[in-house]
């Protein structure tokens, strides 16, 4: 059965997205796994000591160093583990029953890759471990995550709330009109009121494709406010989230307009970065 993932390193989004993952398997009738990635780094070895010390100080000090790596290692290790075993309780305090966690040495994206084949929807803070006092920082995986994974990717920052008003950027494009349909197929959007915003390009065609939409989602006896925005796209998005205490933002990870932009430029470090609300990718 495909599984809701959510990746938990450790850093201040852990709670938000053990949260989050809770709110995604409940509403989708999935179990949750969580899953922690030991992505490990060699230690550094500066300056050339050669002529300094002698052969035996040396292998010394690189079994020493060998053993620090090895102790670091099994601390992560543990301190994983218990972080997990933390996240599970609190998902089954929040009424989940159906809960598994999952430690793996490697990359994360190879790992997310690994499960592909059963998974329903990921799950990533905004900011990793390392970017701890860095409020505006992105995680370094974000963008190859939503890159490279074929399912959903939700990305949270701290404070994760249930929603109840989710924003739809709809641009037109094919992407935009599989996410349409993927959304009136979900239970995941069955409560929420919808808005579905368009950042006006002045193209007659994408004008009709999202009245369209409007159409089809009233159809399918959803709630909709259906509003066309004027100006950047990041700018306008972002206001109207904070104009109507927006929840959640729902866009396509790829596009063919102004949205494309998102995952192959700087739009999509500014949106993520200014954006109010969880941010689910859809393909």
């Amino acid at each position: 059965m495909e599984q809701i993932v959510g990746c938990v390193d450790g850093s201040k989004a852990t709670e938000s997205v053990c949260d989050a993952s809770v709110w995604m398997a409940q509403n989708l009738d999935r179990p949750l796994t969580f899953l922690h990635a030991l992505e490990h780094e060699d230690l550094p070895m500066t300056g050339d000591l050669s002529g300094s010390i002698g052969l035996g100080a040396r292998e010394d000090l690189l079994n020493e160093l060998i053993e620090l790596e090895a102790q670091r290692a099994h601390l992560e290790l543990k301190q994983g583990k218990l972080m997990l075993e933390a996240v599970v309780s609190r998902a089954k305090d929040a009424g989940l029953q159906q809960v598994e966690m999952v430690q793996r040495h490697g990359g994360l994206v190879e790992t997310l890759d690994d499960l592909a084949d059963r998974t329903r929807a990921v799950v990533i803070g905004r900011q990793g471990e390392a970017h701890a006092g860095f409020p505006e920082a992105l995680g370094s995986h974000i963008e190859s995550v939503i890159r490279s994974v074929k399912t959903p990717v939700l990305v949270v920052a701290e404070r994760f709330q249930v929603p109840t008003d989710v924003m739809f950027a709809f641009d037109g494009s094919e992407t935009a009109e599989r996410v349409l349909k993927r959304m009136m197929e979900s239970p995941l959007f069955e409560s929420l009121s919808i808005h579905l915003v368009m950042v006006h390009t002045g193209d007659l065609n994408q004008v009709e494709a999202f009245e369209a939409a409007h159409m089809r989602l009233e159809g399918h006896g959803l709630s909709v406010t259906a509003e066309r925005l004027n100006g950047s796209v990041t700018e306008a998005l972002v206001q109207y989230q904070q104009t109507h205490r927006i929840d959640l933002t729902v866009m396509g990870a790829y596009g063919h307009s102004r949205i494309r932009q998102f995952l192959v430029g700087s739009q999509t470090t500014r949106m993520l970065e200014r954006s109010v609300t969880p941010v689910l990718f859809m393909r």
